[in-house]
């Protein structure tokens, strides 16, 4: 069986959390994670902040080093960065056999999804996280089968009610008739929470209606 937990915890519990603060519009999505020893080696990239001032801002951290621009896209950048989160909690999730999914961090929370083998075992991942003095705020915590099956729906009643009022407003039309700030106003959340909401929920719906197996 394999467990699937969705949770959050501080930006500042994790290194780039300074500069996250410091740029609140910046949203950190973390492409890859490679554990080396007592490091990690991540790919991610930079959106809603100038890439420069990114790198200002994250070499003042000591926990940060080696931070490299890769590639320029439209709305952001890849970079490829060395960063120690925490020596003892890579050995533990190494022990446990946890697999990180998908990290995204923002100045109000890093966001994870984590796979593992049963519940238990997401529980002594948990019980890594907090021996660590990083409390996790659990979102939710299913059955990966369930997901497969169609008994699990993955999409949050926030993102189902940004996308469907999204939706209404005309934001899927071409021109736009209205802006990720106009439904942030709406819902009382920055325009970065409502492009949080609209492109999780769209893969999530994209997840369980045409690539149910999750691949």
């Amino acid at each position: 069986m394999t467990v699937v937990a969705e949770f959050t915890i501080p930006p500042e519990a994790l290194p780039f959390g300074e500069t996250l603060l410091s740029t609140p519009g910046t949203e950190i999505e973390v492409e890859r994670i490679v554990p080396t020893r007592e490091s990690a080696l991540p790919f991610f990239w930079v959106w809603g902040e100038d890439p420069a001032v990114f790198v200002d801002e994250a070499e003042r951290e000591p926990n940060v080093a080696n931070v490299e621009l890769l590639e320029r896209v439209e709305d952001g950048a890849l970079f490829r960065a060395e960063w120690a989160p925490n020596a003892e909690l890579i050995r533990g999730i190494n022990r446990l056999d946890a697999t990180v999914v998908e990290a995204v961090g923002t100045a109000d929370r890093w966001r994870f999804e984590v796979r593992t083998q049963d519940r238990s075992a997401f529980t002594d991942f948990q019980d890594l996280f907090e021996a660590q003095g990083i409390a996790i705020d659990l979102i939710r915590l299913y059955d990966l089968a369930e997901l497969v099956e169609g008994t699990h729906r993955s999409v949050t009643p926030e993102q189902r009610e940004t996308l469907i009022a999204a939706f209404r407003a005309g934001y899927y039309e071409d021109p736009r008739e209205t802006t990720q700030a106009e439904l942030g106003e709406r819902f009382d959340v920055s325009h970065r929470a409502v492009s949080d909401r609209l492109r999780r929920g769209t893969r999530n719906l994209v997840g369980d209606a045409l690539v149910p197996s999750g691949r």
